[in-house]
């Protein structure tokens, strides 16, 4: 039997040197990031070939612009419908239930649409992967609940994105090569045949495949991170569970050799645990846990008023999301159209400072390495450089050097057509997807960081993301439509064809308003709870080994209540950490200066 630590050589309060270093939990990371890099394949592969399939619809080429764009936001308007009620469903069911469903909606939807043969079909499916997909939010919220310490967020939060970036490696990869396979391989795909009738099925029929691949994992190893909602029985999980157990024992026995095989596991420690811990394992953790009521699942807490959802910052930071959601999604909405449109003619040639028709005349799959080479230097940066700058720099001076990027980015896009050298015309366009790469890691990660630590409680987390969610849809929605309307209108002639671009320009210098107006959040992991959740407060700490005294939390207290189940725990270590507690309550009557 273990033996407990006596009265005096128990410390009381940890010193700063002697706190353990939590780590981040890399399993569930790492089944967060199988479940979102399936979106962002499904999201970005069409961008490589929608413009192929309007003109396939029998579109006239001037209108192409502006069917790709109401096309492309047609997802963006149905999640900024649905994207409020994910959230609040994932606050009342689970995180992870509501994520299996997004998958499940979006791999239906997304078969439907390669199978389109008119713009309505088109619309309609897309429309349905938006109402039926929430993840965006609700991913968010559980890496939030999962990583609550401020220190660990540049890396958790930049999970999330550099996903996004491989996933947009692969999607214009997969519908630049796979899309129209009987004109681009006639050998392997005979004229006449399925996918000659269907030329934009294989894409879809592929990033499918992807997106059961991420159902079948999440519903296998993904844990539930709502508070209440942890001890609830999952099936799914189970047989995972079981499936983990034969693979750990099969490696273990191959591995294995001499008597070190018959050694009894070492349990983790501080070091080593997770900071989401399995159900069988109680929180010990001496700082703040992101869930205080963890150990009580029989009282869900009910959704807390707007008035706590939406602070100031926190509308403040959604704003900010807005206006990026508006202007980089609209740039690249337009921007494949911008290169697959025929080269200026004779009839109507470029004629400076706003008259710059027509476009670089390039093919779906040179369209797709355009859009690659860019993921895959956004991947770099995402990896390498933006962690240690957020830790030394804050979220808030990255965003506000992003925002002083993206307009001199959509203002010289259209000037490149003038180049006439094309060495100074690749030296532009790898300084314009350099700095693109940069300007997205900055915004994107720096602001999804801003409006989680905005939340006044984790109990929000799932609604504000949803809020964040539904308005950059919102933002999604309105841009593409409205700027590809712009691009179709400067195509049909006239001397302003630069509209669009000279709008994205005006919309990107409006995020220096909303900047200065931005503060570093503490995050949820920090924060002074309200008078509304002081008693669960206080239930949390009993739990986590801290004290709330004057309504602060004193950290650094650690007790770890013994586990019911564990035969090795009798009566006499019961005893000892009543001992413990009776120490802590009178430490909590005395005087005890704030940490």
């Amino acid at each position: 039997m273990p033996k407990m630590p006596s009265d005096e050589s128990t410390p009381l309060i940890v010193s700063e040197n002697e706190r353990p270093k939590h780590k981040l939990p890399v399993k569930q990371l790492a089944v967060l990031v199988i479940c979102r890099l399936s979106e962002p394949i499904c999201l970005t592969s069409i961008l490589s070939y929608l413009p192929q399939m309007i003109r396939s619809f029998g579109v006239p080429e001037t209108d192409v612009g502006f069917w790709v764009g109401i096309t492309a936001s047609s997802f963006s308007v149905a999640q900024c419908m649905t994207g409020i009620a994910w959230g609040r469903l994932s606050d009342r069911v689970g995180r992870k239930p509501a994520i299996l469903c997004g998958i499940l909606g979006m791999l239906s939807s997304v078969l439907v649409f390669g199978f389109s043969n008119s713009i309505a079909m088109a619309m309609i499916s897309r429309s349905c992967i938006g109402f039926l997909n929430g993840n965006v939010g609700i991913l968010r919220t559980v890496v939030a609940e999962l990583v609550p310490e401020r220190e660990l967020q540049p890396q958790a939060f930049s999970l999330l994105p550099l996903t996004w970036s491989i996933g947009s490696i692969a999607g214009p990869i997969i519908g630049g090569f796979l899309s129209e396979p009987a004109k681009n391989y006639p050998a392997v795909f005979p004229p006449g045949g399925f996918f000659d009738r269907h030329p934009f099925a294989l894409p879809n029929m592929f990033t499918a495949a992807i997106l059961f691949m991420a159902l079948v994992f999440g519903t296998l190893f993904l844990e539930e991170t709502l508070v209440g909602h942890r001890h609830r029985y999952d099936p799914g999980r189970e047989v995972g569970k079981k499936i983990e157990a034969f693979l750990s024992s099969f490696f273990t026995r191959l591995t294995a050799t001499g008597p070190a095989y018959k050694h009894s596991p070492v349990p983790a420690d501080e070091e080593t645990a997770p900071i989401l811990a399995s159900h069988s394992n109680n929180y010990s953790s001496t700082t703040k846990s992101p869930s205080p009521a963890a150990h009580h699942p029989h009282h869900p807490h009910a959704p807390l008023p707007w008035s706590q959802v939406l602070t100031r910052q926190s509308v403040y930071n959604i704003v900010l999301y807005f206006l990026i959601a508006i202007h980089v999604v609209s740039y690249d909405s337009i921007l494949p159209v911008f290169f697959s449109t025929h080269e200026p003619t004779a009839k109507d040639p470029i004629r400076l400072p706003f008259h710059i028709p027509g476009g670089f005349a390039l093919s779906t799959a040179q369209i797709g390495l355009i859009y690659s080479v860019n993921a895959i230097v956004t991947m770099l940066l995402q990896f390498l450089l933006y962690p240690p700058i957020a830790r030394h720099y804050g979220s808030v001076k990255l965003l506000a050097i992003s925002a002083a990027v993206y307009p001199f980015i959509y203002f010289v896009t259209p000037y490149t057509l003038a180049i006439t050298s094309k060495n100074w015309l690749y030296a532009s366009w790898s300084l314009i997807v350099l700095l693109k790469s940069i300007t997205g890691v900055f915004a994107f990660t720096s602001s999804t960081i801003l409006i989680t630590n905005t939340a006044s409680s984790i109990r929000v987390l799932g609604t504000l993301n949803g809020f964040a969610t539904s308005t950059a849809a919102m933002g999604r929605a309105v841009g593409p439509s409205s700027f590809g309307w712009m691009f179709s209108v400067g195509q049909r002639g006239g001397e302003w064809t630069t509209i669009p671009w000279v709008g994205l320009t005006i919309v990107a210098m409006m995020m220096w308003i909303w900047i200065p107006k931005l503060v570093e959040g503490d995050g949820v992991s920090g924060e002074s709870s309200s008078s509304s959740d002081s008693s669960d407060e206080e239930e949390g700490a009993e739990e986590n080994g801290t004290e709330v005294i004057d309504g602060e939390r004193v950290r650094g207290i650690e007790f770890v209540e013994p586990e019911r189940e564990d035969e090795g725990l009798g009566e006499e270590l019961e005893e000892e950490c009543k001992k413990v507690k009776g120490r802590r309550r009178r430490l909590s009557m005395g005087s005890v200066g704030e940490q």
